[in-house]
C-alpha cells in the first residue's frame, strides 16, 4: 500500500536503484552513483529498439496509455491500468496536458496541476502495492526534455512510469487559444506549454508522441474516444471534452505511426449507460480514484502532499465513473461495405461510430459519393474489379472517379486512368490486421477529412468529409479503410 509521506520525497537509494535499472533496460548512459539519472532517449528510436527490453512477464504486453490529463486515466481507463500494473507488467502513462482547468490566477493554476500530478503518482502507487516513491527521470525526444518520474523498487519489465508533457487544458469546448483543438483544426500553428514560453507545432508533437510510444516499447496504446466530435460540459452522454478527443486522435496518429494497435475508451459519453463493473471492481476502482482526489480536492492556494484517504461523497461524476469502463470498438464491416478507420458521433447522431463510403442521390445526375454512418443499405456497397475499377452494386455502370475536386461517380470507361484504384494493404510486425489504402492516379488516396467539428447544439459534420490526399509514407489512420468480403 502507498505510505502517506512518500509523494515528492524520492530517497536517494531508490533513485540510485532506479537509475541503474532505468540504464539496464534502455541502454541510456548511467551517471555516477549518487548523481540524477540523466534522461532517456535521444530522438527518433531505431525501430529495432524493441529488442533492448526485457521479456514480457507471462501474459503481459508493454502498454501506453496516452490521455488530455491528470485523472482521464483513472476514470476512464481504469480498471484495466489497475489490471496491467498487478499482474507486473510495464505500463507508462503520458499526460498531455498539465491539467490546470483555466485557471486564470498563476499561482493557483499552477498549485492546481502539481495537485493533480501528486494525486496521480499517489493514485499508481496504490494500484502497484507499493510505497509512494518516484524517481525523476526525463525523458529526451526530437531535442525536448519531457518531464518523467518512474515508481521506485519496480524490477525490469514491471516499470510504471507518468510523464507529463503539460500543454494547455483548453476547457471543455477547446475554445482558449492554446488549446490542442485550434491546433487540429489549424487555426494556430504552434500552442504554448502551460507557463512555458516554448511550445509544439504539428509536426513536433506528433513526433514526440510517436517517439514515446517507441521509446515505451509498447505493444499497445490506451487512449480517450476519437470518434466523438461535439465538446462541450455535459453528463447526458451526448458531449465530451474537447482536450479528450483531440488528445485521443493525436495518440491514435501516433500509433498508426509506430505501429501500434490503439484502443480507445469513452469518457463523459459513458455516464449514461449502464453500470458494467462488478461490485468488487467498483469499489476497488472508487479507492483508487479516492487517493487522487485527496490531492486534488486540497486548496488551489497551496500544493499539497502526503494527504489522507478522500472519505467525503465523491463528487457525482467521479462516483458514476467509477462504477464503469467501455472500450469504443467499430464492428467489422459487412460484405460490400468499404468502412473508414475514423469513426464519428456527435451531440445529435447514435452511439454507433461506424463510417462508410456510399451513394447520395437517386439519379444518375444528382449522385454524389461521401461518407455517412454505416446503414447496410445497398447505397454503401462497392465491387471491386480486375480492371482496378470500384464500382457501386447498385449502379454497375458507374465507376468511382478520382477528379481535381475529389471523389465523384462517372460512367466508366476502360481508358480513364482516374479510374483505376490499387489496394495497399496495411503492413506492421506488431499490429497486424486487415486494412487497405485505396490509391488513385497521380498518388493520391481516398482520405477521411476529420478536421472540422460542429460547434455546441449545432446539427452538423455527422461524418468525415470524403476527399482525395497524397498517399504519402506515413500510415496515417484518415488514409485506411476496411473492406468487407
Amino acid at each position: 500500500m502507498a505510505k502517506a509521506g512518500g509523494s515528492g520525497r524520492l530517497s536517494r537509494c531508490a533513485a540510485a536503484l532506479a537509475a541503474l535499472l532505468l540504464c539496464a533496460v534502455t541502454g541510456a548512459s548511467c551517471a555516477p552513483a549518487g548523481s540524477p539519472p540523466p534522461p532517456v532517449g535521444s530522438g527518433e528510436p531505431p525501430a529495432s529498439r524493441a529488442a533492448a527490453f526485457p521479456k514480457d512477464p507471462p501474459g503481459c504486453r508493454r502498454t501506453l496509455v496516452g490521455v488530455a490529463h491528470p485523472d482521464d486515466d483513472l476514470f476512464f481507463v481504469n480498471p484495466e491500468i489497475e489490471r496491467t500494473v498487478r499482474a507486473g507488467c510495464a505500463l507508462t502513462t503520458v499526460y498531455l496536458t498539465a491539467g490546470d482547468d483555466g485557471e486564470r490566477n498563476p499561482l493557483e493554476a499552477r498549485n492546481y496541476a502539481e495537485n493533480r500530478a501528486n494525486g496521480v503518482r499517489k493514485a499508481y502507487a496504490e494500484m502497484a502495492g507499493g510505497a509512494d516513491r518516484w524517481t525523476p527521470a526525463d525523458v529526451v525526444t526530437g531535442g525536448r526534455v519531457v518531464q518523467s518520474f518512474t515508481l521506485a523498487g519496480r524490477p525490469p519489465g514491471a516499470e510504471v512510469r507518468l510523464i507529463f508533457m503539460r500543454l494547455h487544458d483548453g476547457m471543455p469546448e477547446g475554445r482558449q487559444k492554446d488549446s490542442m483543438l485550434r491546433l487540429f483544426t489549424g487555426d494556430r500553428r504552434e500552442i504554448s506549454l502551460f507557463q512555458r514560453g516554448e511550445g509544439y507545432d504539428e509536426k513536433a508533437l506528433l513526433t514526440t508522441l510517436t517517439s514515446l510510444i517507441r521509446l515505451s516499447g509498447a505493444r499497445r496504446v490506451l487512449t480517450l474516444d476519437h470518434d466523438n466530435a461535439s465538446f462541450a460540459f455535459g453528463l447526458d452522454g451526448r458531449v465530451d471534452h474537447a482536450d479528450h478527443g483531440i488528445a485521443a486522435r493525436y495518440l491514435r496518429k501516433a500509433a498508426y505511426r509506430a505501429g501500434v494497435e490503439p484502443t480507445a475508451y469513452l469518457a463523459y459519453t459513458m455516464t449514461p449507460l449502464p453500470v458494467n463493473l462488478s461490485p468488487a471492481r467498483r469499489a476497488e476502482k472508487e479507492r483508487i480514484a479516492r487517493w487522487y482526489d485527496a490531492e486534488r480536492q486540497c486548496p488551489r492556494t497551496r500544493v499539497c502532499v502526503d494527504e489522507s484517504l478522500y472519505t467525503k461523497p465523491l463528487p457525482h461524476d467521479h462516483a458514476e465513473w467509477s462504477r464503469r469502463q467501455y472500450e469504443q470498438r467499430h464492428r467489422d464491416p459487412r460484405p460490400g461495405e468499404v468502412m473508414g478507420d475514423i469513426g464519428r458521433t456527435t451531440a445529435f447522431t447514435g452511439r454507433n461510430p461506424e463510417q462508410c463510403l456510399g451513394v447520395r442521390g437517386s439519379a444518375p445526375q444528382s449522385w454524389s459519393v461521401g461518407i455517412a454512418g454505416c446503414d447496410g443499405t445497398g447505397a454503401q456497397r462497392w465491387g471491386f474489379g480486375g480492371d482496378g475499377s470500384i464500382r457501386p452494386r447498385a449502379h454497375g455502370a458507374y465507376c468511382l472517379t478520382a477528379v481535381r475536386s475529389g471523389p465523384v461517380l462517372l460512367r466508366c470507361e476502360e481508358s480513364r486512368t482516374d479510374q483505376k484504384w490499387r489496394r495497399e494493404p496495411w503492413h506492421g510486425d506488431t499490429w497486424k490486421r486487415s486494412a487497405w489504402r485505396i490509391a488513385g492516379a497521380q498518388g493520391r488516396c481516398l482520405h477521411q477529412e476529420d478536421r472540422t467539428f460542429p460547434r455546441v447544439n449545432q446539427d452538423r459534420y455527422r461524418s468525415p468529409r470524403l476527399g482525395l490526399a497524397p498517399c504519402g509514407t506515413a500510415p496515417d489512420p484518415e488514409l485506411y479503410w476496411r473492406i468487407g468480403g
